[in-house]
């Protein structure tokens, strides 16, 4: 079967406006593509800046959280040296006694003025002790050593 010319322009011109379409459409699509594109570079890089931002705050909070360990461990220290000075435990002893005492003294009517007697006594003991005549001779047997004293 044989073309005529006026089937073969009719051919040509269906072909040329189809493929006049079809670049329209292709060009269109190369412009939505590469807008696209674009677009996905700029996500990148956004993706990119949050993750660098969120790095940093990461190390940040690290460094922090190092540096937090390292004073509390610090600190545990202090506390431990301090709690093992000299006169802690007497003191923690001594806040115990005091405790014990006004729980006696609330809950006690008869231990109060014995030991408020128990108290006037033993200080003026103490005074004594430290001026006058007992603070001497306890001052005079002190120097001397201690198998002289009990002969």
């Amino acid at each position: 079967m044989e073309l005529t010319g006026f089937e073969l322009g009719v051919f040509g011109a269906g072909l040329g406006a189809g493929l006049v379409v079809a670049i329209i459409v292709w060009i269109g699509k190369l412009a939505v593509r590469s807008s696209l594109q674009k677009e996905i570079e700029g996500l990148k890089s956004h993706l990119h800046t949050q993750m660098s931002i969120n790095a940093k705050g990461y190390e940040e909070l690290q460094k922090e959280v190092e540096t937090l360990k390292h004073q509390n461990e610090n600190l545990r220290i202090t506390v431990a040296t301090l709690s093992n000075k000299p006169g802690r435990a007497e003191l923690k002893t001594l806040h115990i006694w005091d405790k014990a005492i006004r729980t006696l003294i609330l809950n006690s009517p008869a231990f109060a003025p014995a030991w408020e007697m128990a108290i006037a006594e033993a200080k003026k003991e103490t005074e004594e002790a430290d001026t006058g005549v007992k603070a001497l001779v306890r001052r005079v047997f002190s120097v001397l050593p201690q198998d002289q004293l009990q002969q």
